[in-house]
């Protein structure tokens, strides 16, 4: 591991200057396989003396939107949008409404299979546009982002599709958002359906009133634009109704495979499609980020893409990630994202040498630290897991107890919110907003308030700074007197004053404790690194009041700098309200339920930590 540096990237580089001014062509049809009829907003390079087209040839930026072309602030923050400073400096930039939305045609599904093979001909489509040189990249966050990794998957080899930049996308929807544990994130979804049918009414509406002599389809004025809305909303409140009932959508399935990149990973390595991968430690997807990086490096070089990477593996330049303390919706603390997107581009899609990227492919800045780290492999091998056992008396210890204790938890449903928890499912939309206005953001500054009526566990103070790196697993001995058990964990960062800074959380539903062991990383003693818990319905077996049962909780991987003096501190909750909603048949099986947590003895629970000198070399 490269210690901490001031910059995400080696070697320094400055973007050249614009060359060009922006034109604009609105609504173009692009007609897919299937007859159905496509709208492109295409922004283009002009000489800046007469307006007119710019000879070129340029690259094409292809963007693949459910959002909306125009979506206004903030949602154009997920949504994407022109980007004149790439354009000025000699990209062309096409912007699609998917199908079902905006103003294209068809019917929407969510990352069905007509969108995968719509992204694959939108590139082919791109690559012969006016002025282009037969290039094309893709770029976006988000939906976009997810989207990037579909079509790279599905362009096959030799495609114009050259590079790609997806900024917070998904792994396993399920997984990393929908659910935690196999405890559904209903209000997530809610929330994620609302905003989705609201663009959808929004968007249609604005390209009636937006000013230019372009095509205005959808004719049918007010009416279609309801209908786009209805349509949205039949897609996603049956989904969230069934996911309350407990029904197929609740589980692992069918629904959710059609969403999950994972498995479409070793395709894009195996088209050799350049993949730049942008994550946040507070994004709805942080999950999902560092498991899509190892996933490519491991496909490139032939190992099985759900392993963890190894020590010293060969690495290859055209797979990158970065990470840093953002939320889904971010101004990256003033990290020039366009500048980095300008320069991967330049490199893959004009062969610019002095663009080239060079040291180990994933860059990260901890929570707490404004220096970046760069390291090949994740997990990051310097940082070693180290074991610390949930003792009597409220302690993270490095040794075991020698004998057993007990500690009660009660189930309750709800209960203090986590700031951080709202903020990360909200999208951090609330703190865009207030640094936006120059303010500054508190909902992730004190996490006290949850530790009411839940156990807690702290270590020693630290002597010396150490690094938190990495995925972390929870291993808990437990009875139940109920056959359904939750469990909420979060882990704080403790100043000496007391004040609790969240760093990550996860949960775990106890019937969905079945691990899948072809997915699941281990240490080669056997401990559980990152469980992959299959939740299926078939899989899903209740617990036995009474019986002493393990559980393997997932808790999001996260990087924070410890300060000399800080302690790291646990906390078990069985709620995390309002996020967390199980559903009927769960809350029925959980209420009342009283648990007794081993501590020590033969069957010792225990939090996995991945720790690292901040100043090491490998």
């Amino acid at each position: 591991m490269r210690p901490g540096s001031a910059s995400p990237l080696h070697p320094e580089w400055a973007p050249p200057p614009a060359q060009y001014g922006v034109g604009v062509r609105r609504n173009i049809a692009v007609e897919m396989s299937d007859g159905v009829v496509l709208r492109a907003d295409v922004h283009y390079p002009t000489e800046p003396e007469t307006g007119l087209p710019a000879a070129g040839p340029f690259p094409v930026l292809l963007s693949l939107t459910p959002y909306g072309k125009l979506a206004p602030p903030p949602a154009a923050q997920i949504g994407g949008g022109p980007t004149p400073r790439l354009i000025r400096r000699g990209y062309i930039e096409a912007m699609v409404d998917v199908r079902g939305t905006g103003a294209s045609g068809g019917s929407f599904e969510m990352f069905g299979p007509d969108q995968a093979r719509d992204g694959a001909e939108l590139v082919t489509w791109a690559s012969t546009l006016p002025n282009s040189n037969g290039r094309v990249g893709m770029f976006g966050i988000s939906y976009l982002a997810i989207n990037q990794l579909f079509t790279a998957a599905a362009v096959g080899p030799d495609s114009p599709l050259k590079a790609i930049f997806p900024v917070m996308a998904a792994n396993d929807f399920y997984r990393d958002v929908a659910a935690m544990g196999g405890a559904p994130h209903l209000v997530a979804v809610r929330g994620y359906g609302a905003v989705y049918s609201m663009l959808n009414v929004i968007n249609p509406a604005l390209e009636f009133v937006t000013p230019g002599g372009h095509p205005r389809p959808r004719s049918g004025g007010l009416a279609a634009v309801r209908q786009r809305g209805r349509d949205q909303r039949k897609f996603f409140w049956p989904l969230i109704g069934e996911v309350r009932a407990g029904g197929d959508a609740a589980y692992d399935g069918p629904l959710w495979d059609r969403m999950r990149a994972d498995p479409l990973l070793p395709a894009i390595a195996a088209n050799k499609v350049a993949v730049f991968l942008v994550g946040g430690w507070h994004d709805a997807f942080q999950r999902g980020a560092p498991l899509n990086y190892a996933a490519l490096q491991n496909a490139a070089i032939g190992r099985p893409a759900s392993a963890p990477m190894q020590p010293g593996q060969p690495q290859v330049d055209r797979i990158r990630l970065m990470m840093g303390p953002w939320y889904h919706v971010s101004d990256f603390d003033g990290l020039k994202m366009q500048d980095l997107q300008l320069r991967w581009f330049d490199y893959w899609l004009k062969d610019d040498a002095a663009a080239e990227i060079t040291g180990p492919p994933f860059s990260f800045q901890p929570i707490g630290d404004r220096r970046w780290y760069h390291t090949p492999e994740y997990p990051i091998p310097a940082a070693t897991p180290a074991r610390f056992y949930l003792s009597q008396g409220g302690r993270l210890d490095a040794d075991a107890p020698p004998g057993q204790s007990l500690a009660i938890l009660r189930y309750r449903p709800r209960g203090p919110m986590s700031g951080r928890s709202l903020e990360q499912w909200s999208l951090g939309l609330s703190s865009f907003v207030t640094t936006s206005a120059g303010g500054r953001t508190r909902h992730d500054q004190d996490n006290r308030r949850v530790q009411r009526g839940a156990l807690t566990y702290t270590t020693d103070a630290f002597e010396a700074p150490v690094l938190l790196a990495g995925p972390i697993a929870l291993r808990i001995h437990a009875t139940a007197d109920t056959t359904e058990t939750l469990w909420v964990a979060h882990l704080d960062d403790v100043a000496p004053e007391g004040v609790c800074r969240p760093l990550t959380q996860g949960a775990l539903l106890g019937s969905h404790r079945a691990l899948d062991p072809d997915r699941t990383w281990y240490l080669p003693d056997g401990t559980v690194l990152r469980p992959h818990h299959i939740s299926t319905r078939s899989a899903v077996r209740p617990v036995e009041p009474g019986e002493p049962t393990g559980y393997d909780i997932e808790i999001f991987p996260t990087a924070a700098l410890i300060a000399p003096g800080h302690r790291l501190r646990l906390t078990l909750t069985t709620y995390d309200f309002p996020h967390l909603v199980p559903t009927a048949p769960a809350r029925q099986a959980l209420a009342g339920g009283t648990y007794q947590l081993h501590q020590g003895g033969r069957t010792p629970s225990f939090l996995l930590l991945p720790l690292a000198d901040p100043d090491a070399l490998d």
